[in-house]
């Protein structure tokens, strides 16, 4: 009896008894907890997204079971997504990493968004690129065809059509049969390339109104044209085409925006490159320092 008092006074089996009870009771009143880190809130905006997505594709809303499988299937990718990531799945994997910038470029676009420009702005941005906002030279013409089936003849029977046309004989009862048409009204070189191909609007082009001429040859045979009408290219004013100049103005200052994103993220980066079990340094554009490339040539 006296040594289990004497035991009792001992600090380390308080101690340990101490520890025993709290052990215990930990053990009795603990829940299966899980770690915040690993919990998945499946908020109600996400299951009302879950069973718009549902709309859009079976045009009707989902049952309370085919709800039920939504929001499991919602749970399911993120668990795997979560232990993928876990498991450095989406480390060295192309798709994934081209994936990853898309969608940082696309919230580099919403961070630049700008308020619609002012007609002084898109005015300028116009004058400064005619070339991009030119209507072409336009012509309307009519044309003759002859075959190349006439073979060495065909350019004696143009010799002989030609004056009659300027004879003012009737045109469309003259030359072969053909698919093409007879008139083209206010089309462009690129338009009669299309159907003529790109030597004849080359070469049609070049000819001045008011009478008939040629031939000019395509890859279908031989034609006499008559241009009726030139309508010279001009740049259009600002109240003609602003919705055109507005949307390539706001397409460059973006791309302007995201590569001054990219430049100011870019400067807390060093990069260097592997070759020949040497690191080189390159700077953001994809070259190296000056006197590092020195280094290397005097190697």
């Amino acid at each position: 009896m006296l040594q289990i008092q004497k035991l009792w006074r001992e600090p380390l089996v308080h101690f340990l008894l101490i520890g025993a009870v709290l052990f215990i009771l930990f053990d009795l009143t603990r829940e299966e907890s899980v770690d915040p880190a690993n919990r998945i809130l499946v908020s109600e905006s996400q299951v009302e997204q879950l069973a718009a997505q549902f709309r859009r594709t079976w045009l009707r809303p989902p049952t309370q079971e085919e709800l039920a499988g939504l929001i499991q299937s919602y749970v399911r990718d993120e668990i795997y997504y979560r232990e993928a990531l876990a498991m450095g799945l989406d480390r060295n994997d192309p798709q994934v990493r081209q994936r990853m910038r898309l969608k940082l470029e696309f919230l580099l676009e919403d961070l630049t968004a700008q308020q619609a420009p002012t007609d002084e702005v898109l005015d300028a941005y116009l004058q400064q690129n005619t070339e991009n906002f030119l209507i072409p030279p336009r012509l309307s013409f009519r044309q003759v065809f002859l075959s190349f089936d006439r073979g060495q003849a065909l350019e004696s029977d143009a010799e002989q059509l030609l004056v009659e046309l300027r004879a003012d004989a009737a045109a469309e009862t003259l030359g072969d049969p053909t698919m093409l048409p007879y008139e083209q009204t206010a089309v462009s070189q690129r338009m009669i390339a299309r159907t003529f191909g790109e030597r004849f609007a080359q070469a049609v082009m070049e000819l001045e109104p008011g009478s008939w001429q040629g031939p000019l040859l395509s890859g279908l045979g031989a034609h006499l044209v008559l241009v009726t009408e030139r309508v010279e290219g001009r740049l259009p004013t600002l109240a003609e085409i602003r919705p055109e100049v507005e949307q390539e103005y706001l397409a460059e200052r973006r791309r302007e925006l995201k590569e001054r994103a990219y430049r100011k993220l870019r400067e807390g980066y060093e990069v260097f490159i592997e070759q020949q079990e040497e690191k080189r340094e390159i700077d953001e554009n994809g070259s190296m320092p000056p006197e590092t490339a020195q280094q290397q040539a005097g190697e």
